[in-house]
């Protein structure tokens, strides 16, 4: 091995001070362990910062110019020099200047006179730390990489077991049409399914999560009924319901939910599915035996999930409640179930926070609603009155289109639409004309004698008799009259759907 490549092998030292005695005195110090280069000038100091990337520099402070500090900031702003430890050469009792030095990036002094030992030690010493580093950002790096690869591993399995689970998912669906099974035959059939949609959840879920931590999740939100996914939720999580003898209470504006209500919150389903499913799972298993799960749902200024089970949260875990794998008296489980649920809240812009005592703990989800003009500054609660279940289901659909507008609940019969309406007290009423009990104009009419609302006569406009009696209930306390379309017309698209949306904001605007 020749001298020049020893040499090369060398780490480097800037050595920067404008008397040229002071650097012979550190050349002569430093030349035989490290490959010394110098300046006497500021501006040119910065330049070979920059162009031979030294391993240190050892700068004065008091130079003609451009002094020590004006260098060392110029060198810090550089992001291909910043790293480059930099130790101050200095006078002694210059505290003042130290602390400036300090603030400005630099990682040591070494006073005037400077003492062989003390150089060599302090040179050494910070060199060995920035190799530290150096290595430690490789090994970071390196990590990172594994990390990045496990990743996509695990998300290519994922991905991959969907393939196999069709069939599982299929299967046992196709058997029970096939022919005749016993009893027991089929409830294992029915297991399997459910077992597969469980994983399919979780691999979803598992892939959903990953993109979330990443920050490359594409939200796809909509009107979303919470009714129906507690509901599905609780069927799923009957065995501990059934073993702990819990129960599931929900509640809209603190009194006990009607059969038929709805609770519409924006938001894409499959997350908040897996939100509600890990918080109420999680109240269930946290619950003592034979106690409630109370679960109460409010529109306020944001919409509000409150899931409340008695227990309390121990103190040592409550700040990392939300944190990945934090678990507490669990045998099952990796402890994301929390996690995810921030992870899920924030992805929709809302969040979420843990309030416990000594008796009890709720888990409070607060998710934004759709930016856009509401009269009553809510959701507009519709109660649909209509005998076809079609012609319903139809009505429905459009006014799910608008995230400010939320269908109470739905009555096939002028008696259970005053029944619902005593109940729900809603802020405006959809009323066909033909009802199997009592027309619709004799509905109004009671109505309005309980409390006047808001309704819109929906008539098809048939023959004569329905002609007059939609447009005879104006005298009833009806405010708008709107004719249904042709069969051959798509309730849910065109004119019609937005004509029906626009006319129920408008009459929301007399209750506000």
């Amino acid at each position: 091995m020749t001298t020049e490549t020893i040499e090369l092998e060398k780490q480097t030292i800037l050595i920067v001070d404008d008397e040229t005695t002071n650097i012979k005195i550190l050349h002569e110090i430093l030349q035989n362990d490290y490959n010394v280069i110098f300046s006497t000038q500021g501006d040119r100091a910065i330049e070979l910062a920059a162009s031979k990337k030294p391993d240190l520099i050892l700068l004065d402070i008091i130079m003609p110019g451009m002094d020590g500090y004006a260098v060392c900031k110029e060198i810090k702003k550089n992001p291909d020099t910043q790293d480059i430890p930099i130790i101050f050469i200095t006078i002694k009792d210059q505290s003042d200047s130290e602390t400036k030095g300090f603030e400005l990036g630099a990682v040591d002094y070494i006073a005037k006179p400077v003492v062989p030992s003390v150089v060599k030690a302090r040179v050494r010493t910070h060199l060995a730390l920035m190799q530290a580093r150096r290595d430690l950002e490789i090994k970071n790096k390196e990590l990172l990489d594994m990390a990045s690869l496990r990743e996509d591993i695990e998300a290519i399995s994922r991905h991959d077991l969907k393939t196999p689970l069709n069939g599982i998912i299929n299967l046992p669906q196709l058997i029970m049409e096939d022919g005749p099974l016993k009893e027991i035959q089929l409830e294992y059939l029915k297991i399997i399914e459910h077992s597969a949609y469980q994983m399919l959840n979780i691999i979803n879920m598992s892939l959903n999560l990953c993109k979330l931590e990443q920050g490359n999740y594409h939200l796809t939100p909509k009107n979303i009924n919470l009714i129906d996914i507690i509901k599905k939720i609780q069927s799923e999580l009957w065995d501990i319901i059934d073993v702990k003898q819990l129960s599931i209470e929900v509640y809209i504006e603190n009194r006990k939910l009607y059969s038929f209500e709805r609770f519409i919150v924006y938001g894409e389903e499959f997350l908040l599915y897996s939100m509600m499913a890990n918080l109420i799972k999680n109240a269930t298993e946290a619950s003592p035996e034979n106690q409630s799960i109370d679960i109460y749902l409010d529109h306020k200024q944001m919409d509000e999930i409150r899931v409340k089970n008695n227990g309390t949260v121990p103190e040592d875990i409550r700040d990392d409640f939300f944190e990945k794998y934090s678990s507490y008296g669990k045998t099952t489980g990796m402890g994301l179930g929390t996690y995810s649920a921030r992870m899920i809240a924030q992805i929709h812009k809302g969040a979420i926070r843990l309030e416990t005592n000594e008796t009890d703990t709720s888990i409070i989800v607060a998710l934004p609603k759709k930016e856009i003009n509401a009269p009553l500054g809510r959701p507009i609660r519709v109660l649909i009155v209509e005998d076809s279940a079609t012609e319903s289901i139809l009505l429905e659909n459009i006014l799910n289109q608008d995230p400010w507008i939320e269908v109470a609940g739905k009555a096939s019969s002028g008696q259970k639409a005053l029944q619902m309406f005593t109940k729900l007290s809603p802020d405006l009423i959809t009323m066909d004309i033909t009802l199997p009990d009592m027309d619709g104009t004799i509905v109004t009419e009671k109505i309005m004698k309980i409390k006047p609302v808001p309704i819109i006569f929906v008539s098809a406009f048939a023959d004569e008799k329905s002609t007059r009696m939609a447009f005879e209930a104006m005298t009833y306390g009806c405010l708008d009259v709107i004719a249904k379309p042709s069969r051959s017309v798509d309730w849910s698209t065109g004119t019609w759907g937005n004509d029906l949306l626009t006319r129920i904001k408008c009459l929301a605007q007399i209750k506000s």
